[in-house]
């Protein structure tokens, strides 16, 4: 499970650091490789990685209750599915991230890194103090908009 935040630098060949307590994690379910993807949170690109079995359930769950033809099921294998790339992290625990990836998330030098369960977010980190004002705007303005999270 991936969990915490942190930040590293990205190199000029597009290679950063995994953090370590994320390589542990992909260890501890004997996962060398990441499948990683672009997303958006609060309007703010960014980047979703997940162990292979991981990224494998997750299409298999969110694919079974989809009619084959229906719209949402398209949209979601065409672009989120279909961006995924696989990426290897080297001995020293970086991985290179592909060019059109960092473009789409925008990520120039410094990376946060958010672990969120089966997964991990990268954002740019200047772009992520957008999310965060966004949370605590939303949270400011109706405490009760997580209600549904049973928090």
């Amino acid at each position: 499970m991936f969990q915490g935040s942190f930040q590293n630098t990205l190199d000029g060949k597009g290679r950063i650091a995994i953090p370590a307590r994320f390589r542990e994690a992909l260890g501890a379910v004997e996962e060398d490789r990441l499948m990683v993807t672009h997303f958006e949170v609060a309007g703010v690109p960014c980047l979703e990685a997940y162990a292979p079995r991981a990224w494998q359930q997750l299409v298999e769950s969110l694919t079974e209750g989809m009619g084959q033809f229906s719209q949402s099921r398209m949209l979601f294998e065409t672009v989120y599915v279909g961006g995924v790339q696989t990426c290897q992290p080297d001995k020293q625990g970086r991985v290179l991230i592909p060019q059109d990836l960092r473009k789409r998330a925008v990520l120039e030098q410094e990376v946060t890194f958010l672990g969120v369960g089966q997964k991990f977010r990268m954002f740019d980190s200047s772009a992520y103090e957008r999310v965060e004002q966004a949370f605590h705007s939303i949270v400011a303005n109706n405490p009760d908009a997580f209600r549904d999270l049973g928090i």
